[in-house]
């Protein structure tokens, strides 16, 4: 249990990082999050990207086939979510890239598997990498959410459209054969019909 003291110092060291007071710093954290677009709240595509993921969409659509509105959005959302996956894991591929890179400059003799070693054994490093792999970890989690949802909603309908179609066939069976006034035969009294006459009273 926290003694008064620690309690004292960790309100006191929460004071000191409340975030960014200025404009400009405020403006700058936006930004962080606009930049690759994985921690920013509305769903960013650069202008540079909007066709491929138009694409992307497509494609998905004509895999699924959504019929509602309600499907539509969930197929909007998992198109969002995978899309960020996309980015994330394009960022942690270029990370390690870049790793490799500055370290084979440092250090020339290194192979690229040495370079990349580093990762596990820089502080800062690391730092990096989680915050990348949280990243994914996020958007993977997302995304298998927004499809697992679409696709029970889409079967939920398809069962639907069949019980509906089974039943319809069903009473369509039972329905009595009855015929319209159009399909009934005519019926016509004979022209050369003599009416007998009553019998006479003697």
């Amino acid at each position: 249990m926290a003694t008064a003291a620690q309690i004292i110092a960790n309100q006191l060291n929460a004071q000191h990082s409340t975030g960014p007071r200025t404009e400009a710093g405020k403006q700058a954290v936006s930004r962080n999050a606009l930049a690759h677009g994985l921690a920013a709240k509305k769903f960013f595509v650069s202008e540079a990207d909007k066709a491929v993921f138009a694409e992307f969409r497509e494609a998905l659509a004509e895999h699924y086939h959504p019929a509602t509105d309600h499907e539509h959005a969930l197929l909007e959302e998992l198109a969002e979510t995978k899309w960020r996956c996309r980015t994330a894991r394009i960022m942690e591929s270029s990370f390690f890239e870049i790793v490799i890179k500055q370290q084979c400059e440092a250090d020339p003799s290194l192979s690229r598997e040495h370079a990349l070693a580093r990762v596990f054994v820089d502080e800062a490093l690391q730092k990096r990498m989680r915050l990348i792999m949280r990243y994914l970890a996020a958007a993977e989690r997302s995304a298998d959410k927004a499809r697992i949802e679409l696709e029970r909603v889409i079967v939920l309908r398809l069962r639907e459209e069949q019980t509906r179609a089974e039943l319809e066939a069903m009473m369509a069976m039972r329905a009595p054969a009855i015929a319209t006034p159009s399909q009934q035969p005519p019926t016509h009294e004979p022209a050369n019909r003599v009416c007998s006459a009553p019998p006479q009273r003697r």
